[in-house]
């Protein structure tokens, strides 16, 4: 349930802004404020849950059976409120002395070593961004850019994270977890050893800092608002060397859901209502291995980040071969072709070649044949980015189904993959490709096919064709839909050939170029048609709450909600079930069971029409970047969306030296290009590892 809650006082103006950490005096409130909330939803879910019993008196068949299933969530939802009140405040703090007994510990150090024993530190990686960003502020407003990965999530350590190639938890910022006999609560005993990046060191308080800063009226961040509120049910520290995280159930994986990252609390010395403005240029301090030192932000051109020589897991288990570049350079560089010409040039270390031109042609060049510039392709085992049109249901045109699903017959994605990417793409076949055993291999997306386009179209009403070949109502409408995108790379020629082969179908498909930051507020705004887009995927399992639920889709008013990630505007009480449902599993089994269902619904609502997909990345690499050739890591980790984003790579600057030489003096080395089939089929299944049970 949406809820405002406010530490704003009642005073006219504020004369001075007062700069402070400001978290002591904002435990007691918000701890109330949690109190309160959870006594206001227990009231509701009370009395939902007598109505519904009351209809079950008088209900038979089918509605008797719906009326159960609503009962059962809400014994569910009133189980979760019940154990977060059982627990007392959202924070607290307790002395070591007062942890549980008989705590089982877990380390992870059984897994397969991440990365290459041969891996040299030092030299300088040098790659490009096609848009600055916004701000480099971790959270708030213009904070979720792409560019938030470079310097945060790719590099940030947690509690705990998840091996890239066997998906189990391993240590981070802690190095032992436990569980609680009930599953929710998750004990972290923290790595005395860990520092931020500025060499300060984690105290436990500043897990809970990570919360508050995100949740106070210093900032406009809804989604992780209603996020902390609704999905963390307890933070507790027990002295400076343990944490306890509760959720309001438990979940497969539970160490991983429940971890939290640091925020330093010297860094929010200064936090106040005008976080946005004044922390629009600061770089947090976090446990990872590089940081930003503010005359490295060359804002507009590019941002440098550099390693962090004193890191304190340097020599740790599962990252010591990793992070071993001394500099990271992105400069901005918005025209794709320029900056392939800088990599060309030997200004930029890499170069992604997944597209067909780049693979096939751009990358037939000299510095190829002569061995200076390797190619490779990789095939990976990452979640499928679920690119392909979205439609908008608060779009009247979009609000019939049969529209819907004639528009999804519509759309020839086939031929795009056969003309723009050479076949050498897949057709996408439904919303959630690439989880294993939680994607359903019985939902596959609706072919091209003008009969059973129009067959739809005459349902939803357009039963006349205009002399200009599209379809119309009787009353005159035609069939006339925009299609938004992106005005970058070969999007243009994809939009096109939809365009053409639309209109066999009788349907006007209009093309609606926006620059990158304009179609991103298009969106987000919710004022679109129809959009070519696609959303991050990641391990290990599917999101759907935030882009499927109804509380996501529409205000209280019944206006389309801005910011949120429903850009379907789709609301329905299924789905709001099946996304909860997902969301507060407890099981594997729970997750694939709801997720099939979920990923029918897309389907059968013809909410998304998939576009194309690669299992693979092609990647051209100067000589000095070096990858791993070993056993558990060849070439990079099997759940990747990008090789550089492992950081398993490594510059060889005497490699660099000798190459640089050799052109000079037009001296070759053997053409490089290998494909890398490993993880082709599935991923290997690894044996334990205990050699580095402890890395003290």
């Amino acid at each position: 349930m949406a809820a405002a809650f406010s530490l704003s006082g009642c005073g006219d103006e504020e004369d001075v802004l007062e700069r402070k950490l400001g978290f002591d005096e904002f435990v007691p409130k918000y701890n109330s404020y949690i109190k309160n909330w959870l006594a206001k939803e227990h009231s509701r879910v009370t009395k939902s849950l007598a109505e519904v019993e009351a209809q079950m008196a008088g209900a038979e068949g089918k509605a008797k059976t719906d009326l159960l299933d609503q009962k059962q969530e809400l014994d569910r939802e009133l189980g979760r409120i019940e154990f977060r009140q059982s627990l007392g405040d959202y924070f607290d703090f307790k002395e070591e002395s007062e942890l549980p007994d008989g705590l089982q510990w877990e380390d992870g150090m059984d897994q397969p070593e991440i990365g290459d024993p041969r891996a040299i530190k030092g030299g300088a990686f040098r790659y490009f961004i096609s848009m600055f960003p916004a701000t480099v502020r971790p959270f708030g407003k213009e904070a979720n850019n792409s560019f938030r990965s470079y310097i945060y999530d790719d590099i940030e350590v947690a509690t705990v994270g998840l091996h890239p190639k066997t998906m189990k938890v391993i240590p981070g910022t802690a190095r032992r977890w436990a569980l609680s006999e009930d599953g929710r609560t998750v004990y972290y005993e923290l790595d005395p050893d860990a520092r931020y990046n500025d060499g300060e060191p984690i105290p436990a308080k500043d897990y809970m800092v990570g919360i508050y800063v995100r949740v106070s009226d210093n900032v406009v961040a809804p989604y992780e608002k209603q996020y902390y509120r609704e999905q963390y049910a307890q933070v507790t520290s027990y002295g400076d060397k343990y944490l306890a995280v509760s959720l309001p159930e438990s979940k497969p994986l539970m160490p991983y859901f429940a971890a939290l990252r640091p925020a330093p609390s010297h860094f929010y010395k200064d936090y106040a209502a005008d976080y946005v403005d004044f922390y629009q240029w600061k770089v947090q301090p976090h446990a990872g291995p590089y940081y930003v030192r503010d005359e490295d932000i060359v804002k507009g051109v590019s941002i440098t980040l550099t390693r962090d020589k004193d890191w304190w897991a340097k020599d740790k288990k599962y990252y010591r071969y990793r992070f071993n570049p001394d500099k990271l350079v992105y400069t901005t560089i918005r025209d794709i072709s320029k900056a392939y010409e800088l990599f060309r040039a030997g200004q930029l270390d890499i170069f992604g070649l997944t597209q067909p031109d780049y693979w096939y042609e751009k990358s037939e060049i000299d510095p190829v044949f002569d061995g200076y510039i390797e190619r490779y392709k990789f095939y990976t085992q990452y979640p499928r980015v679920p690119r392909g049109a979205y439609l908008n249901l608060d779009r009247p045109i979009l609000k019939n189904r049969d529209t819907r699903i004639g528009i999804c017959h519509a759309l020839n994605w086939q031929k795009v993959i056969d003309i723009v990417f050479r076949g050498d793409y897949s057709r996408l076949q439904q919303y959630s490709e690439g989880y294993g055993d939680l994607t359903n291999p019985n939902v596959k997306a609706r072919e091209f096919s003008v009969t059973k386009a129009r067959e739809y179209f005459a349902k939803a009403g357009y039963t006349e064709e205009g002399p200009d070949g599209i379809l119309r109502k009787p009353s005159g409408e035609r069939l006339a839909v925009t299609l938004s995108y992106a005005k970058v790379s070969y999007y243009p020629n994809v939009v096109a050939i939809l365009k053409e082969e639309a209109k066999k179908a009788g349907m006007d498909l209009r093309a609606d170029d926006q620059e990158g930051t304009v179609f991103y507020k298009t969106v987000m705004q919710k004022e679109h048609d129809m959009v070519i887009w696609g959303w991050g995927a990641t391990p290990p399992f599917p999101r759907y709450y935030e882009g499927f639920h109804s509380k996501n889709a529409y205000d209280s008013l019944g206006n389309a909600k801005p910011q949120t990630n429903n850009i379907t505007s789709y609301a329905d009480e299924e789905m709001d079930k099946l996304t909860l449902n997902t969301r507060y599993a407890r099981t594997v089994e729970e997750v694939k069971s709801n997720s099939w269902r979920i990923q029918e619904k897309i389907h059968d609502e013809a909410l998304f029409s998939p576009g194309w997909v690669t299992s693979f990345v092609r990647l051209g690499s100067w000589r000095w970047v070096r990858w791993p050739d070993t056993e558990e890591t060849p070439f990079n980790v099997p759940i990747i969306y990008l090789p550089n984003e492992s950081y398993v790579f490594w510059i060889d600057s005497e490699m660099k030296r000798e190459t640089e030489a050799a052109m000079r003096s037009n001296r070759t080395f053997p053409e490089v290009q290998k494909i890398i089939d490993v993880y082709q089929n599935g991923i290997p299944k690894s044996e334990p590892n205990d050699q580095d049970a402890s890395n003290e």
